[in-house]
């Protein structure tokens, strides 16, 4: 499977000659939608936005409310989710290149695609391609375990002890759903064709305790006032704010979002994957030219799809399975 990539910078295109490319995390995008002269980019996650008040016992779907926010921002996970996305080749993929302007660069890789689950599995991440749907309550969240499989893969080696993973796989899982889902809106065409990365920095457990890497922060209100310092999972965090006219300028993040009224933006932070783990033959194509060049070419001669056994299927008689712990794999949300 060719999945081709537009990115704005050239400096930031040519990191996929050493392997990497860098997912945006979500947060920052749902609170402030990114402008980047790309059509499709603007889609806004409002089925995310539902899933997550699943996880932080808040009845509003309003992501400004303060105190829905603090708890987001707070999260062992919520803060530490990123998303990139690609394009999937086909016949349309020059009307797609079209939409792009002038000044993107373009990369390209020949994904390598899990026989079982069809998704595409590294460390600490995994991809699939885009489900299209009027409603997302046209899809079963029971039908969907080839990604559960996929997040679960990704996440395996990360502990010693498996049954640690379970608290992280039903939160991946059930936030994958939203985002492997697009609802055809008046902006959708089926040019998109889009396969999503979705990748995590995911809690470690140590001696019982849960932990998180620190994520720094800037938060911007409507007052124009800048705060920054760092998120630490489960504190009320102390930012520092650049108007130093204020007797103390700390204050809690809770307090800020209080007098912000929650309408605040945070800067993007990203995090960078090994497309390694998913491909060995990736490149940077150039301009939108070169890009047209490659799609020609790879649309004449499309090479075969490239598959690997990332995961294998086993049956058990449940009478073999008498000390087994049955939990479930997602939070079942009500769109």
């Amino acid at each position: 499977m060719i999945l081709i990539r537009g990115i704005k910078g050239e400096s930031y295109a040519r990191r996929i000659k050493k392997g990497i490319v860098d997912c945006r995390d979500i947060l920052s995008a749902l609170l402030q939608p990114p402008v980047t002269g790309y059509e499709y980019s603007d889609y806004y996650e409002k089925n995310l936005v539902k899933a997550l008040t699943y996880f932080t016992n808040e009845d509003t779907k309003n992501l400004h409310n303060p105190r829905f926010l603090h708890s987001l921002l707070i999260d062992y996970y919520i803060p530490h989710i990123y998303l990139t996305y690609f394009h999937v080749l086909n016949e349309r993929s020059l009307e797609w290149l079209d939409k792009f302007e002038d000044d993107y660069q373009f990369i390209a890789l020949n994904v390598k695609i899990d026989r079982l689950t069809q998704t595409a599995i590294g460390n600490e991440f995994f991809g699939a391609k885009m489900s299209y749907v009027d409603s997302i309550r046209q899809l079963n969240q029971d039908g969907t375990n080839d990604f559960y499989a996929a997040c679960m893969c990704s996440l395996e080696n990360l502990f010693v002890d498996k049954s640690d993973m379970i608290m992280s796989l039903q939160i991946y899982n059930t936030l994958s759903f939203a985002l492997l889902c697009r609802e055809q809106d008046e902006k959708f065409t089926d040019i998109e064709n889009e396969f999503r990365i979705i990748a995590y920095d995911c809690p470690r457990i140590q001696n019982g305790i849960m932990k998180q890497i620190p994520r720094e922060v800037t938060i911007l209100g409507k007052t124009g006032i800048e705060y920054k310092g760092v998120l630490n999972a489960g504190i009320d965090t102390v930012l520092s704010s650049n108007l130093f006219t204020l007797n103390n300028p700390n204050k809690l993040l809770s307090d800020i979002l209080i007098e912000e009224q929650g309408m605040v933006t945070l800067d993007s932070r990203f995090k960078s994957i090994n497309i390694c783990d998913i491909s060995d033959d990736y490149m940077y194509l150039g301009g939108k030219k070169a890009c047209a060049n490659y799609i020609e070419k790879m649309v004449k001669c499309k090479p075969k799809d490239i598959y690997v056994n990332r995961t294998i299927l086993r049956e058990h008689k449940m009478s073999d399975l008498t000390d087994a712990v049955f939990v479930p794999g997602y939070q079942k949300v009500e769109y």
